[in-house]
């Protein structure tokens, strides 16, 4: 058995794995792409100080930043991790009235209503194997109708899809075995070095989900929104450093006309890997209605998988709307393996740069799924989790989009799901008890 997730830096999208094959990694032997663009991107910062004109931009000054909003509407979106008392308040007061109309007549009834979620982490090519969950689950019979469903990176183009149910598994199944690298992305090294802001063009990527998120996808996201369901998408607004999630149902529900087309480049933003992958650019609108821009990436440059921010005590605002707590499950894909192999690293910059930036990625994804777990336990959520094992029986993917490796690792990520033991009730490396020890 072969194992793929262990001999290939890019899990999580963040990776930075967008350039030809030119340098060895000096590990395995095989010509790595990240270990080019770690060395490259060290190497930015002064290229980029020399040569590169600045874009022209209109930035959200820092005293503003948490009263600007797209087309002007303030509940589309929420930063991922600190709110102030105000915005608390606000969310709370948003969802109270829908939480009332979906599940009080259910309580009325004397039922404790059952609510389940879906987080859907980064990973690139990698998503074939949440993918291919999302199928065999729905070939089960048992997989629910989620009330929430967020995703970042390649999460964030599976989530729409399985937000809308298992209609979409098709939908999945091709996107994850039809487009190779050359389909999705466009080199631009040497002009993104010398004028550029990366090394890499997505407008094919753009071309792509626009063919997936057109305006009957966006009609029906909203058509669930109005139920009370809910659809995320996590972004990095890199002028502020933090990460942003974003309310997918209220923009589809917003009227705007401009809500398709940012969806559909949230979604780009999503998978934007810094350096690798251009920046987006999101409009938004001021107090006094003048218009700035944002800068948003990869998702999972702050954060690999989303759910909630912390800062919200889910468990203590429903018994505060409802009275009562009610049940809740979250379910969690990690479209990486989460099991530090063993690699010899070569005493060289590319080689060490790339193993570092493994690592670091590896490390960040196993920390947020500490952070889903910790709010699990504090909101009395049921907390079920999967990731890549560490041995898959799939050939090592050969670029960064290869479609015979995402054909494999979707097969495989379904017989995973009918072998019944992919779920974790505890993130990796968590135990609760002693092994039997020595004269006890």
């Amino acid at each position: 058995m072969n194992s793929a997730s262990r001999n290939q830096t890019h899990h999580f999208a963040t990776a930075p794995d967008s350039l030809p094959r030119t340098c060895d990694d000096g590990r395995h032997g095989k010509p790595r792409r990240s270990f080019v663009l770690a060395a490259l991107a060290l190497a930015l910062p002064l290229v980029a100080a020399g040569c590169s004109p600045a874009l022209t931009r209109n930035p959200v000054p820092d005293k503003l930043v948490n009263e600007v909003h797209p087309f002007g509407h303030p509940n589309l979106r929420s930063w991922g991790d600190a709110l102030t008392d105000d915005q608390i308040r606000a969310f709370i007061a948003a969802r109270a009235p829908v939480i009332k109309a979906q599940l009080g007549p259910e309580l009325a009834a004397g039922r404790v209503p059952k609510l389940e979620f879906l987080a859907l982490s980064g990973g690139g090519q990698w998503g074939a194997f949440g993918a291919g969950i999302l199928n065999a689950w729905s070939e089960s019979g048992t997989r629910p109708m989620f009330q929430g469903v967020s995703g970042i990176s390649t999460g964030a183009i599976i989530a729409p899809f399985a937000f809308l149910g298992s209609g979409e598994d098709a939908t999945l199944r091709e996107i994850y075995s039809e487009y190779s690298t050359d389909q999705l992305v466009r080199e631009t090294v040497l002009s993104g070095l010398i004028s550029g802001t990366a090394l890499a063009d997505t407008t094919p990527l753009a071309k792509v989900i626009a063919k997936y998120v057109t305006p009957e996808l966006l009609e029906r996201i909203a058509a669930e929104h109005a139920k009370g369901r809910q659809l995320f998408i996590g972004t990095t607004n890199l002028d502020a450093g933090r990460p942003v999630i974003w309310d997918i149902g209220a923009i589809a529900a917003s009227g705007e006309p401009g809500a398709l087309g940012l969806v559909r480049e949230l979604i780009r933003a999503s998978a934007a890997i810094p350096v690798a992958f251009p920046p987006i650019f999101i409009d938004v609108v001021g107090p006094d209605g003048t218009k700035y821009d944002e800068m948003h990436v990869d998702g999972g440059a702050a954060s690999q998988v989303t759910f909630v921010s912390p800062e919200i005590p889910i468990a203590e605002a429903t018994r505060r709307v409802l009275g009562r707590n009610i049940d809740r499950r979250l379910w969690v894909i990690v479209n990486n393996d989460l099991e530090p192999p063993h690699q010899v690293v070569k005493p060289r910059i590319t080689s060490i740069g790339g193993a570092a930036v493994s690592s670091l990625i590896r490390g960040s994804g196993t920390g947020d799924l500490y952070r889903l777990f910790a709010i699990a336990q504090r909101d009395e959520i049921t907390f079920e989790a999967t990731w890549i094992p560490p041995e898959i029986p799939c050939p090592d993917p050969k670029e960064d989009f290869d479609k015979a490796f995402m054909k494999c690792l979707y097969d495989f990520g379904g017989d995973y799901f009918r072998g019944g033991e992919l779920w974790r009730t505890k993130p990796p490396f968590f135990a609760t008890e002693l092994p039997p020890l020595e004269g006890s």
